[in-house]
């Protein structure tokens, strides 16, 4: 059996006995209603990413050439020179003053802590110290051409607006704000328009996607060069109640004190070390409090996070979103292995284009988690393929689908 990898500390790490996952029971339903307690609406944030079913497939061919520049992420280890590890006193604003940096460098360097942090975790790790190589602009690192530096009466409607963008747009431009921008920070700069670098990003994909009027609208074919040869492919998923059976029923709450829902005590303790998982009709995270009886959590929006959230805080999509540690945010890639794929619980065979939306804490370089979002998905899609390694290209015009 090959080594299946962790998903991130911030999404749920899966028990591992002797190199295998422990599973326990049955494994849990996957349908939407799971997530969403039977609601239909999905915010525009969450939908945002993908592109219509109907929309025209570009002709393309790929080249064995290697993309050598565009894609490559600066490596964690030298993108951030020091960690803090969170005890249940720590606070964002003691961070701050312990390392003599600003209250904003602890939210720039730590895009999933919300604003005002309610969600810094017990024993997970947190950037506190930038190394001095690494980039001061989150929007520089992404082909961004025009930025904008925010006042008091700024809003994300605003600035989108002022600028000739979509909302989503500006979303997608700025992926360390909230889908509800909550945490867009007085004084701060942002981006307002895509650059024209050479790095894939979904503004510019989505909107030559949508000039495409045929398959072969153009004489020339698309050139998608590849990436990473032969890459470490596994899968990762956030905990389920039927993965952890046993043991006595008790509550799950809020930091507040108020009862989420009632699961078994070996879930419940799961759910504390994985930080992340399903409570009844309901997605829950680990809150900004002490782990005491259970009482810690704090529910995801299941409009915009309906499976779950990236270590970035952005929304978790089932079979789109990779994690990968030296593959920029928000690149398309194209893997072949995975074209004609039986997508569990979708109709719909998988395209081969997926979105690097995540990083992950168990592994390092030339390797991609594949989001599944449940175990039982996993199993059936390893006994179908059982592949370790995968070649990755660029993902140019593809399209992401909504598999859900």
């Amino acid at each position: 059996m090959y080594f299946k990898s962790l998903s991130l500390a911030t999404l749920g790490l899966i028990l591992l006995n002797s190199g295998s996952f422990v599973q326990a029971g049955i494994s849990a339903n996957n349908d939407i209603a799971v997530t969403q307690g039977g609601a239909t609406k999905l915010s525009e944030s969450y939908l945002s990413a993908f592109d219509s079913d109907d929309a025209n497939d570009v002709d393309f061919e790929l080249s064995e050439e290697f993309d050598q520049e565009s894609h490559i992420l600066t490596k964690r280890a030298t993108d951030c020179a020091k960690y803090h590890t969170v005890s249940g006193s720590d606070s964002c604003v003691k961070l701050a003053k312990k390392y003599g940096v600003t209250l904003s460098n602890i939210y720039d360097w730590n895009p999933q802590i919300k604003n005002g942090c309610p969600n810094l975790n017990n024993g997970k790790k947190y950037c506190v110290k930038k190394s001095s190589s690494s980039s001061s602009s989150d929007s520089s690192a992404s082909g961004c051409s025009k930025t904008r530096k925010v006042t008091d009466s700024d809003t994300c409607a605003k600035l989108a607006k002022a600028n000739g963008i979509s909302l989503s747009a500006f979303y997608r431009l700025n992926p360390q704000v909230h889908s509800n921008c909550d945490n867009l920070n007085t004084g701060k700069t942002y981006c307002v328009k895509g650059g024209s670098s050479k790095i894939t990003n979904l503004v510019a994909n989505k909107t030559t996607a949508k000039k495409k009027t045929t398959k072969k609208s153009s004489s020339k074919k698309e050139v998608r060069k590849k990436l990473q040869s032969k890459s470490a492919f596994t899968y990762y998923w956030i905990a389920q109640p039927g993965d952890y059976t046993g043991g006595k029923s008790v509550n799950v709450k809020t930091c507040s004190g108020k009862t989420i829902g009632s699961v078994g005590e070996n879930y419940a303790d799961a759910l504390v070390m994985e930080g992340t998982g399903v409570v009844g009709s309901k997605i829950v995270n680990l809150g900004g409090c002490s782990c005491s009886g259970y009482k810690c959590f704090e529910l995801v929006d299941k409009e915009s996070d309906p499976f779950g959230l990236t270590s970035f805080g952005t929304p978790l999509r089932p079979y789109v979103t990779i994690a990968s540690n030296d593959i920029k945010k928000n690149t398309k890639i194209y893997v072949p292995a995975l074209v004609g794929w039986k997508v569990p619980g979708s109709s719909k065979a998988h395209n081969g284009c997926l979105l690097v939306d995540d990083q992950s804490w168990s592994f390092s370089g030339k390797h991609i988690d594949f989001y599944v979002y449940a175990m039982d998905n996993y199993e059936k899609l390893d006994k179908s393929h059982k592949i370790t390694t995968v070649d990755i290209y660029q993902g140019g015009s593809c399209k992401l689908l909504n598999y859900m």
